[in-house]
């Protein structure tokens, strides 16, 4: 990534790359490195810095948090069925996995630290070297003569100075490699080119050799995320292509909302379904789905409660959808009937069924749970589009007056849009005041 160009002409925001070749603004999140130049793409809903009433230094500034919040988001919540770090998107051989946190790591620790300077001593087994006999009695088996132990190898201790500035020039070789794709994201600052040329199977072997010599964990963590770098290079290193994220987001965004809204004991809400199979000696066998089998799919996203085991409990029967309507505000783009008949199916089992946890059935009154599909778009604040339902739940001409309110508090599911920025920015740890906002937005339209 060359230095004049700013962070904001890298990124794609959703709906803007229409003459994209590859559409990847419609299906694609994450970081895309090709011909010497990024492209950052960022998911359905996501805020765009505002230009007008902001300097560009301090857009810069939000862009880098911005791309920096959305690696860390991918690295958090993806998977590797989640096509994270590798992607068919183009079909050329340059094409690897992409070991970001290595270069990010590497760059981090050169701005705290500099380029590695070897601070330890080494330790082997070998004849020349200064005896470290701590290290002999606990590493060396002695030879006992006369019930006396002699010890005929020894643990010596001595400075190898040309494996040190051999380690030292291969650090400053990864240095260099690591900013110039992903420096940017830290200062417009470049490191010098090392001396040397890459020479990967020497490179890979001195750094495994100083990883088996020394005991430091923080020299550790560097050679590993050293190796990493290497291991992804080759001798056309500088024109290797490399993609890092999902096109599959629709994971991380139902991973994102459990995350900040959910409860962490959700399976016990989950429907269980079985079979009763005729065994043939006139009786019948049971069997039942696994609930963390994938054909056991009638599995709510989350389930949030307000109020638990208290007088005002409430449950919400949240079903996550990375849809597009809220960015497009096409019908076609809400959730169809398969997902509203489930969301039924999930509200009616946790009413009437006596399964759930103790505590939370004894505090379940009328009409006090609820139902909502949650959706990414760019908003201010938490809303409330409308609600969903079936004919055979809510027939429509009962609910054309404003004022009707339906039998059952979850005959509607509320449809809701969250700003795709605050889920992200918000997704380290459960959060009582979204849970509180989502909780009022999905009750006002009741």
């Amino acid at each position: 990534m060359k230095s004049k160009n700013s962070l904001s002409s890298c990124c794609v925001y959703f709906g803007e790359d229409k003459n994209d070749a590859e559409s990847l603004s419609e299906k694609f999140v994450g970081l895309k490195y090709s011909e010497g130049k990024l492209k950052v793409y960022f998911p359905v809903g996501y805020r765009k810095p505002d230009e007008k009433n902001n300097q560009p230094a301090d857009i810069e500034k939000e862009v880098r948090r911005n791309i920096l919040n959305l690696i860390q988001i991918l690295r958090a919540f993806g998977e590797k069925e989640d096509n994270l770090s590798s992607s068919p998107l183009i079909a050329k051989n340059q094409n690897v996995a992409f070991p970001v946190h290595a270069y990010l790591f590497i760059i981090r620790d050169f701005l705290s630290n500099g380029y590695y300077v070897q601070k330890e001593t080494l330790y082997s087994k070998t004849p020349g070297g200064k005896v470290s006999w701590s290290r002999t009695i606990k590493s060396v088996k002695p030879q006992f003569i006369d019930f006396q132990p002699f010890y005929f190898d020894f643990i010596t201790q001595k400075t190898n100075y040309s494996q040190a500035e051999l380690i030292s020039q291969i650090h400053k070789f990864c240095v260099h490699e690591c900013f110039s794709k992903l420096g940017f994201l830290f200062s417009s600052f470049m490191p010098e080119k090392s001396e040397l040329k890459l020479n990967k199977n020497l490179f890979v072997a001195t750094i495994k050799k100083a990883m088996a010599q020394t005991f430091n964990e923080n020299n550790l963590l560097l050679f590993k995320n050293m190796l990493d770098v290497l291991n992804f290079l080759d001798e056309n290193s500088e024109n290797k292509e490399f993609i890092y994220g999902t096109q599959n987001f629709h994971v991380i965004w139902e991973k994102l909302v459990d995350r900040i809204f959910g409860e962490t004991d959700k399976e016990d809400f989950y429907p269980k379904v079985y079979w009763k199979l005729k065994n043939g000696n006139g009786g019948e066998e049971r069997f039942e789905f696994r609930t963390d089998e994938k054909r056991n799919s009638l599995r709510p996203d989350t389930i949030m409660i307000t109020n638990r085991e208290k007088v005002g409990q409430k449950i919400f029967v949240l079903d996550s959808k990375y849809y597009r309507y809220g960015a497009t505000k096409i019908k076609n783009h809400l959730p169809d009937s398969a997902s509203i008949v489930k969301q039924f199916a999930y509200s009616e089992y946790i009413e009437k069924n006596a399964s759930i946890p103790e505590k939370v059935k004894n505090y379940r009154s009328e009409n006090s749970i609820f139902n909502a599909f949650i959706m990414p778009a760019c908003t201010e604040k938490i809303k409330n589009i409308g609600y969903a339902s079936a004919d055979y739940i809510l027939p429509e001409k009962d609910s054309s007056d404003v004022s009707f309110v339906p039998e059952k508090s979850w005959h509607k599911i509320h449809g809701i849009l969250l700003d795709t920025k605050t889920v992200m920015e918000h997704a380290a740890k459960k959060d009582n005041e979204l849970i509180e906002q989502l909780a009022a937005a999905i009750e006002e339209n009741r």
